[in-house]
């Protein structure tokens, strides 16, 4: 798919997913006084690919919070199966910030949400203004957010995922995602599902009845739907009912964060700190982005949408 982008008013990182990205590329890379930098390096590299592929769109990165969310207060286990955050990562969280901010991109985490949900909600009010958005990221749980105004931006490719391209890939409408993952689980976030019931025929179960809701409408009529296993899905649905309803609230992006902690007019994109950005660069021995700040690359790719 091809955008022009003049017309992208709007794009969103997923801060979080670019940061565990970068670290398990750049695992070992440290400066002259052994402090890890692979994380800050590959982040920040990622983010100059995104300032001069789309020089003329405004720029917000989103960040998990630290804390648990709202998601493990109703489902204790949620995620549970994750590493802890590696220190030497954690070590790199501030330094990436301060350097974010002084490339002039504003950042936003907010205490108890993830970036998810940060960026789900931002999405949405932004949507309403009838503004154009894509959304960069490497988490396939965005997709559910797609429609006639936002897009994902698959990480920094050229990949790009409308409606259209939604559903080939996951075989359901956007809308509908957070309803397969409530019938199939997701075992990356540990998000549950129906037991006994997989990808195939949750597939099945929605392109049939459609949302999750009217699946239990229809429930009695799946012990007599033309499918094998028919009167085992049937027991399993009714059987696990609030364990559905429970893992489609899981896998469900949020997009009605309180309005006063995300104002959008306060995000707003600021002049480079040349200076700053050459003392930090200079700091993590990043020549090669060093080199691109002496030629000006950094004002360049802002100064289009001052």
């Amino acid at each position: 798919m091809n955008i022009n982008e003049k017309k992208i008013n709007y794009l969103l990182i997923d801060g979080t997913a670019y940061l565990y990205r970068a670290y398990y590329t750049f695992p070992t890379l440290k400066n002259n006084l052994n402090k890890p930098c692979g994380a800050i390096f590959g982040v920040i590299n990622m983010v100059k690919k995104i300032l001069l592929k789309y020089p003329y769109t405004k720029i917000i990165i989103a960040f998990d919070s630290p804390q648990k969310t709202f998601r493990n207060k109703i489902f204790l286990p949620y995620k549970k199966n994750r590493n802890k955050m590696p220190i030497k990562l954690k070590q790199q969280i501030m330094p990436l910030f301060y350097t974010i901010k002084n490339i002039g991109i504003p950042i936003i985490s907010i205490p108890t949400f993830e970036a998810d949900d940060i960026i789900g909600t931002l999405a949405k009010k932004l949507y309403t203004q009838n503004k154009s958005i894509l959304i960069s990221t490497y988490d396939k749980d965005f997709a559910q957010l797609v429609n006639s105004h936002i897009n994902i931006l698959v990480g920094t490719s050229d990949i790009i995922l409308d409606e259209t391209k939604v559903k080939q890939k996951y075989g359901v409408i956007p809308k509908l995602i957070p309803d397969l993952l409530g019938l199939s689980g997701d075992s990356s976030d540990n998000i549950p599902g129906v037991p006994k019931i997989g990808k195939k025929t949750a597939l099945y179960l929605i392109k049939n009845f459609g949302s999750l809701n009217k699946i239990y409408e229809n429930i009695e009529k799946i012990s007599k739907y033309p499918i094998r296993n028919s009167k085992l899905i049937h027991k399993q649905l009714k059987n696990y009912k609030n364990l559905a309803l429970l893992s489609k609230k899981l896998a469900t992006i949020k997009t009605n964060i309180s309005k006063k902690l995300i104002i959008i007019d306060k995000l707003t994109m600021l002049p480079p700190s040349i200076k700053k950005l050459s003392y930090i660069f200079k700091y993590y021995n990043f020549q090669r982005l060093l080199k691109l700040l002496e030629k000006g690359i950094w004002l360049k790719s802002i100064k289009n949408i001052q």
